[in-house]
């Protein structure tokens, strides 16, 4: 009997596809289509003289409870790139409604996953080799994590014959035992300790040559391509005799689901119809070029040997920063492009911070996430900024506390490398933002929409002031100025965004992610302009670009 998890291997028919596709139209219609009555009844109960509050809690707080669990039930049930969508809303807490973003950040942690068999299957054939040639120990019963296109587990390295198993490392990495569900060849069984730390290694070298790995090239699975049990198992050895692999032997293998390109594919053009509705009817924004951008991004996620080479150009682009951040390295010989293997970060997701410093004053809770903040922010801002080469899934899934306070950034299957014209263009108009949206030494109005207008931006409107708030509000993180691209007087319809360059659109994507990380975290007063001020002048100092 099958598992009710199992991601199936579902041959793309037309048929198939079509009965998705009419799934997807049916469901989110209804939703739309109840938000429309919801507004007429709501512009009624005002006439009858209901105020702000009472439609807020009596007629407002039930409906997007029950728009919340709809969504999540549309994520679920299609997956595919549905639970993207979801996830990125779930971060958008400034103007999504308080109930649907509850409700959708489960998508950040509780995806259903493969069952593991089918897991053990699939990262078997990328291996071309069994589990226990490679791994001493896997927890196939309760992946770390599981999303839209693939699932990680946790497991542990085999050691070469003869070398003494390094301590074992717990939470706060003093050598307490640590878990896994599943022993294999008869090791001790671990009790599972969830939050522990230590499983990367800082020292371990980055920029490693992206041919040395020994992976996959062409796109067949590894054991077509040579990899065998032999190799496999070699590749561990070499890794836990080396500085690839942290001492312990705690890795993070990332395996991606069956079928999920093609699934992922129709689904976007799914999107992609229901964006230029949306731009049609609700907002004057450029929907279908950041759709058509998205589209290109993630084919490019399901080649796992593309991540490794981005997480360790990075990881070593960020060793200015090792102290507050840390980024995961790849194992060579142990990447496909299916097949993941990583040096594994140990922390919390800041999605399950809250019990941990529910104890703590409000003065000490604000001061923490500001900390937090600051961290993941300065990172992004180095990534964008100074090399243009940065993670473009800054969503609080992705984003581990750690040990001593460093920041874990995970994922970098959607990265993107910003053009350099689009980097320098982009740092001007930081370094404009970061005067401030007050006071005699404020952004200038006009160089800002001039800012704009060199990143690639096109209006329907020159209204300079009008620019400069939408600036605010699309790239700074600044919670006090609200930017809600649906409300009747959102300065996006205003203006009329005739035209959003498709490079810059994962960064307006990091910056709302921020933004509303922020906002999540009741950090209403940060601006990344301003802490990335100084970071903006150095690139633009280094490449001698001059805005004016």
């Amino acid at each position: 009997m099958s598992d009710s998890n199992e991601v199936k291997e579902v041959k793309a028919t037309p048929l198939v596809n079509a009965l998705r596709t009419i799934e997807f139209w049916r469901r989110a219609s209804g939703v739309y289509a109840a938000y429309k009555g919801a507004q007429m009844k709501a512009a009624a109960l005002r006439m009858r003289g209901w105020d702000d509050a009472r439609l807020k809690e009596e007629h407002w707080r039930p409906h997007h409870d029950w728009a919340g669990k709809e969504f999540y039930t549309i994520a679920v049930d299609l997956r595919g790139f549905y639970l993207k969508l979801g996830q990125f809303f779930a971060a958008r807490a400034e103007f999504v409604p308080e109930p649907i973003c509850r409700r959708l950040s489960l998508l950040h942690d509780q995806v259903p996953p493969m069952p593991p068999a089918q897991a053990r299957k699939v990262i078997e054939e990328q291996l071309g080799a069994p589990l226990e040639d490679v791994f001493e120990e896997i927890d196939l019963e309760k992946p770390l994590g599981s999303a839209s296109i693939a699932q990680v587990h946790k497991a542990r390295l085999r050691r070469p014959p003869g070398q003494k198993p390094a301590p074992r490392r717990s939470e706060d990495g003093k050598g307490a035992p640590l878990g896994l569900r599943l022993s294999l060849r008869a090791q001790p069984s671990w009790r599972t300790v969830g939050g522990f730390g230590g499983g990367g290694d800082a020292g371990a070298q980055a920029n490693r040559a992206s041919d040395s790995s020994g992976a996959s090239t062409s796109g067949r699975p590894a054991a077509e391509e040579g990899m065998n049990s032999g190799r496999a198992a070699a590749a561990a050895a070499a890794a836990m005799a080396s500085r690839d692999a942290p001492a312990d032997g705690i890795v993070a293998v990332k395996v991606q689901y069956p079928n999920a390109l093609p699934t992922m594919m129709l689904d976007l053009g799914s999107i992609r119809r229901w964006a230029g509705f949306l731009q049609k009817t609700e907002i004057n924004f450029d929907m279908l070029s950041a759709v058509d951008e998205l589209a290109s991004q993630v084919r490019l996620e399901f080649d796992f040997q593309r991540e490794a080479r981005i997480m360790d150009t990075v990881a070593g682009h960020l060793r200015g920063l090792r102290r507050t951040v840390e980024i995961p390295r790849s194992v060579p010989g142990l990447v496909t492009e299916r097949l993941l293997v990583m040096t594994f970060l140990g922390g919390e997701q800041i999605t399950r911070l809250k019990q941990h410093v529910a104890g703590l004053s409000a003065l000490k809770r604000k001061a923490a996430a500001k900390l937090i903040l600051q961290r993941v922010s300065e990172a992004y801002g180095e990534m964008m900024l100074t090399e243009g080469l940065f993670q473009a899934d800054a969503h609080p899934g992705n984003i581990l506390v750690m040990p001593g306070g460093r920041m874990g950034l995970l994922d970098f299957g959607q990265s993107k490398q910003l053009p350099e014209r689009e980097r320098l263009a982009f740092a001007a108009l930081i370094a404009e933002l970061a005067r401030g949206r007050r006071g005699p030494g404020a952004a200038r109005p006009e160089k800002v929409l001039a800012r704009l207008s060199a990143l690639g931006l096109r209006f329907e409107r020159q209204d300079a002031r009008l620019a400069t708030r939408m600036a605010f509000g699309m790239f700074d993180t600044d919670a006090s100025l609200r930017v809600d691209p649906f409300a009747a007087d959102s300065p996006i319809k205003a203006m009329g965004i005739e035209h959003f360059p498709p490079d810059v659109f994962f960064v307006l994507r990091v910056m709302q992610l921020l933004r509303g990380l922020a906002g999540g975290m009741g950090v209403n007063d940060f601006s990344s302009a301003r802490q990335w001020r100084p970071i903006a002048e150095r690139a633009l100092r280094r490449s001698h670009y001059h805005a004016d």
